[in-house]
């Protein structure tokens, strides 16, 4: 008896994710690549919860890609919320659109869009009294455009929190 091998192992947690963590979105609306400190970072666009992998449909060396960048992303945002010497150098390492974090996100987000349309969260650290949400896309410098609870660049497929 042969066994079927799972591609997406690797963004799947230990334990089942429970069921009210999981998206039921009828219609396939966007999804979003982020860390939200979960095995999966795909999430949907419009209820915010975990996207099961299966359901977009992208290859295993996509899954191991994502894999790979989940791990990279959360070192560095592991970094930052540890709040010592390395906090400040971490999130100008979440902030900046040319490290390494960022722009293999950016990259797997343009080869999630073949599956599905796809948008990448970007970090912003709300943390701070002074905290201005940003109104233009951290990569390109266009105008975020409204949409619900959050802004989108579509050229280059960021979403922030509004």
């Amino acid at each position: 008896m042969s066994e079927e091998i799972d591609r997406y192992a690797r963004l799947r947690p230990p334990a089942a994710t429970a069921d009210n963590d999981i998206c039921r979105c009828a219609d396939n609306p966007p999804i979003v690549l982020q860390d939200h400190l979960s095995y999966n970072p795909i999430s949907c666009l419009r209820c915010n919860l975990e996207v099961p992998p299966e359901r977009v449909g992208f290859p295993e060396a996509l899954a191991q890609g994502i894999a790979y960048w989940r791990e990279l992303y959360r070192s560095f945002y592991s970094l930052w919320l540890d709040s010592r010497e390395f906090e400040p150098w971490a999130k100008s390492q979440l902030e900046n659109p040319s490290s390494p974090a960022n722009s293999r996100g950016l990259a797997l987000v343009a080869e999630l869009n073949a599956f599905r349309r796809t948008y990448y969260w970007w970090f912003q650290d709300n943390s701070t009294d002074d905290f201005t949400p940003l109104s233009r896309c951290p990569h390109c410098g266009a105008a975020f455009t409204e949409n619900g609870h959050v802004y989108r660049c579509e050229g280059c497929s960021i979403v922030v929190a509004n």
